[in-house]
């Protein structure tokens, strides 16, 4: 077996490994990015001479060329691009403006293409306060297959991987990342093929008219919204697969219980049955949804959620796509639908020690004692160096995510 590694960015920057004979398995904004900075590219790019074959979800049917307004660092001005928005041919060569990938519209870069589709979640990932919009592209002829755990066992690590979404080879996942009405962001992440997701994060110019395919390392900025200057960090090329890793179906947030969600009056998941976007939809009644676990950007969690709900939601998105079975920490289980006993938490010994930790006292949950209950210990911590959790993608402390993780952890009284 042959594997390629791949030093690419991506939603958190990764390192992608690609081997020969194996196989993987693998938003409601209408807004798309712009930026400056990072590394534009060679000029002779083999993105350049890409034409898409016949289009993606309805989009048109042959490549499309256009003149660009040239940088001293930009492709040369007659230089095509692929309106359908898919995959660079040389993976180490993506466009070198997000305007040019065919994702966003080239003459007004903040939205997303036509062949976009638009998506939300319940319960979001935490990204140091950005504000977040989401869409994905389907190649033509292509269709999201739903895990049936019931059906498939075999598909699936336990029941609580029922209705994960999986994407077929040339999907593009779209996401932006906004302070204030300005984006800062986007990352595209691609299904490249059958053993392969890659990614691009594009930083935005100030000035909003485009952005930039960043470099392979980790940058900071101080970047001006026009209200205040904010702190911001561009993943290096390492580190995303960490989080979007095989076992957690490489794309984190698309699954029906994220997805099942009234956008503009509409359940998002209908409207993708009637666009024609399953191989077999989702059977209804739609897994139940889950509870946005404080009030946000996406709306407040009902009247009735419980702190257990909105508690175990937030673990969910921010912790359990490696916190799982096959995860990259899979000694514990952090999925939602695990039982809290089933968890290997509770009560359980810390294994790796950090700040404020003490491996012969500290449990990974504590009932009822936050300073003896390492989820909240870690997730306290702002420094990634002395523990933090998350440990990459995140820089600052969610506040609101600690309340509703530390509440829920004092109303235990004792494991189950």
């Amino acid at each position: 077996m042959t594997c390629r590694t791949f030093y690419l960015p991506l939603l958190l920057g990764c390192v992608v490994i690609a081997c020969g004979n194996g196989s993987e398995s693998s938003t409601t904004s209408t807004n798309g990015v712009s930026g400056a900075g990072g590394s534009a590219g060679s000029a002779d790019a083999s993105w350049r001479d890409q034409e898409a074959p016949g289009g993606a979800a309805g989009g048109p049917d042959a490549a499309v060329e256009t003149s660009v307004s040239q940088d001293a660092s930009d492709a040369p001005a007659e230089a095509s691009f692929p309106p359908a928005c898919s995959s660079p041919i040389d993976l180490d060569q993506p466009a070198p403006k997000l305007s040019l990938t065919g994702c966003v519209d080239p003459n007004d870069p903040t939205r997303f293409a036509n062949v976009a589709v638009p998506y939300e979640v319940n319960s979001p990932l935490w990204s140091d306060s950005a504000d977040k919009t989401r869409a994905f592209v389907l190649p033509a002829g292509k269709k999201i297959r739903v895990k049936d755990c019931a059906l498939a066992p075999a598909d699936c690590n336990g029941s609580a991987d029922d209705g994960k979404w999986g994407f077929p080879t040339g999907t593009v996942m779209i996401k932006n990342f906004i302070f204030d009405g300005k984006f800062v962001e986007t990352r595209l992440f691609i299904r490249a093929n059958d053993t392969t997701w890659i990614g691009y994060g594009y930083e935005w110019n100030e000035a909003q008219t485009d952005a930039t395919v960043v470099g392979f390392d980790r940058v900071s900025v101080m970047f001006d919204t026009g209200q205040r200057t904010v702190a911001w960090h561009y993943p290096s090329r390492m580190d995303c697969m960490t989080c979007h890793n095989e076992a957690a179906g490489s794309t984190l947030g698309p699954e029906t219980a994220q997805m099942n969600r009234i956008v503009g009056g509409t359940n998002q998941i209908d409207r993708f049955q009637s666009l024609g976007l399953f191989e077999v939809g989702p059977a209804k009644p739609y897994k139940p949804a889950l509870v946005t676990p404080y009030p946000g950007q996406l709306g407040a969690p009902p009247p009735s959620a419980t702190l257990e709900q909105k508690a175990r939601s937030y673990l969910h998105a921010n912790c359990g796509f490696c916190h799982r079975p096959g995860g990259a920490l899979a000694t514990f289980d952090l999925r939602y639908d695990v039982p809290l006993k089933d968890t290997m938490t509770c009560d359980v010994a810390v294994t790796k020690s950090a700040t404020g930790i003490d491996p012969l006292v500290t449990k990974l949950l504590s009932p009822g004692d936050l300073g003896r209950s390492a989820i909240s210990i870690r997730m306290s911590q702002a420094d990634p160096d002395l523990g933090r959790m998350p440990q990459i993608g995140s820089y600052a402390v969610d506040g609101d995510g600690v309340t509703v993780v530390n509440d829920w952890i004092r109303s235990l009284q004792a494991c189950p």
